[in-house]
């Protein structure tokens, strides 16, 4: 067992098919991690953009055609 998963807390997770499906989506592009993983890399992007808020940065993005757009979070 990794050690990161020795004090791990066991969490239950109710989400809508939607929700799952967009879940399985990330989990495929990460070349078919397991769903649990999938959820746990998605809560350090939250993270990470949710502290680059708190210090004021703005989070960009430049789209294929070279256009830049700021994310906007609410």
């Amino acid at each position: 067992m990794p050690e990161q998963d020795k004090n791990a807390d066991k969490l239950t997770l109710r989400l809508s098919a939607d929700n799952r499906k967009v879940l399985e989506w990330i989990a495929s592009r990460y070349g078919n991690i397991t769903l649990s993983e999938a959820v746990r890399r998605a809560l350090g992007t939250e993270k990470f953009l949710l502290e680059q808020k708190e210090k004021g940065a703005s989070i960009l993005i430049q789209q294929s055609d070279g256009r830049v757009k700021e994310i906007v979070f609410r």
